[in-house]
């Protein structure tokens, strides 16, 4: 639930500095620094690094796994671009929609070294009625949304980037096995995708120029890295025990509902959440239940 939060105060130091990839860079590299100074005052975590680095060296974790935080850091660079073009309800659904089949995907495939879960009924209606879901709760700013033919790639965007959170989120899992520590995971994430999205930001600078807009004074709109630091910590912690799907639709489900009491509680735009988007979240409440069911007929081999 911690997702919206971060989505406004990263929405906020975009719109000060006008650059959203620049908010994106900064956003990560706070988290990066949080977490480097945990480190250097926890023993444990300093452990769990050098258990990931062995982990690397001998081979038993995949040194492709180690580049997660690039995934990441391709969401947040999606959420910066394709937004603006798509507009926030039609990349809002686009996203959904590829963290659901990649969840699907990933599961089904083991990806990670995951349990392999196969695309049951359950899970199935689950995914379908979540697609619905993130439907209805956009259909009031659908309005906003620009002709077709002008969002079909940037929609696809969102649909890859939505798809390759959820490839992070089984590669985190992997990380955290390899470490025995959630948070080892989530601190690689975040160089990697800080290193990634400043090398970004610096190309977009070389090719147009920076916007020349200063740093905000204000030090709240710096907390979007540590609202991301929750996110993926959990997120490395529970994927490993419920699986990508269940875990991006519970996550989907619990950014809809801080959502909804954010904007009720800090309208944005002064408009209040329409009666379709709190139907929409209560769908996505229902479908998170509906995929966590087991077939009755399962037994424990």
């Amino acid at each position: 639930m911690v997702v919206p939060v971060q989505a406004r105060l990263n929405g906020e130091l975009s719109h000060r500095l006008d650059d959203g990839i620049a908010a994106a860079a900064i956003s990560f590299s706070g988290g990066l620094v949080l977490l480097s100074l945990l480190a250097l005052f926890s023993p444990g975590l300093r452990g769990a690094l050098r258990r990931l680095a062995g982990a690397s060296r001998d081979g038993r974790l995949p040194r492709r796994y180690l580049l997660a935080g690039v995934l990441g850091g391709t969401f947040a660079l999606a959420q910066s671009t394709a937004a603006l073009v798509t507009g926030v309800a039609m990349f809002t659904v686009s996203a959904i929609a590829g963290q659901t089949f990649g969840g699907l995907i990933v599961d089904s495939r083991g990806i990670g070294g995951g349990l392999r879960q196969r695309p049951g009924a359950a899970r199935l209606t689950g995914a379908a009625v979540i697609l619905v879901a993130a439907v209805v709760s956009a259909l009031p700013r659908f309005a906003d949304t620009l002709a077709p033919a002008t969002i079909i790639l940037p929609a696809l965007a969102a649909i890859a980037a939505g798809f390759l959170l959820g490839v992070q989120q089984a590669l985190n899992g992997a990380t955290t096995a390899a470490s025995g520590s959630p948070i080892a995971a989530t601190w690689l994430n975040f160089l990697v995708g800080a290193v990634f999205l400043a090398a970004a930001w610096g190309v977009k600078t070389l090719v147009q120029g920076t916007a020349g807009d200063p740093l905000p004074t204000s030090l709240w709109v710096y907390l979007g890295g540590l609202c991301g630091v929750v996110f993926i910590g959990a997120s490395a912690f529970l994927v490993r025990r419920i699986g990508v799907l269940l875990l991006s639709m519970a996550s989907i489900a619990g950014q809809l509902a801080s959502s909804i009491a954010l904007d009720f509680l800090v309208p944005s735009g002064g408009r209040s959440p329409s009666v379709l988007t709190v139907l929409g979240a209560l769908l996505t409440f229902g479908a998170v239940w509906i995929a966590s069911r087991r077939p009755r007929n399962t037994t424990a081999k």
